[in-house]
């Protein structure tokens, strides 16, 4: 065995109770997993990566939840109607707030 290669397990025997399935993942499919996860985070601006900070990944989580609730009309209404306000006026204030939801960006700090 060479130490490019690990265990993983697929699944449960289904008579008997013993432990059955167990496949060898090889650096290959490591690679092709690794592949797949890039593409998702160049295709996808939300899926985060290895630099993102705390304050871009609230800023997605925010616009994520703000585009979900404008998305979904009976979640709007139900807003809507506990804020007393009419579903227009809402989906308004989502959009504004869609700009910054968390408010300015933290200054960076300089490395000296």
């Amino acid at each position: 065995m060479s130490l490019s290669t690990c265990y993983r397990f697929d699944g449960y025997a289904a008579e008997g109770g013993g432990l059955t399935g167990f496949t060898m993942t090889t650096l290959q499919d490591r690679f092709n997993i690794n592949s797949q996860l890039e593409h998702l985070q160049a295709k996808y601006v939300g899926t985060g990566h290895a630099d993102l900070s705390r304050f871009e990944w609230a800023v997605n989580i925010h616009r994520d939840s703000y585009a979900s609730y404008i998305g979904h009309h009976p979640m709007l209404c139900y807003l809507a109607v506990a804020e007393n306000e009419s579903i227009g006026r809402i989906k308004y204030n989502f959009m504004q707030k869609m700009l910054l939801p968390c408010g300015l960006p933290p200054e960076k700090q300089e490395l000296e």
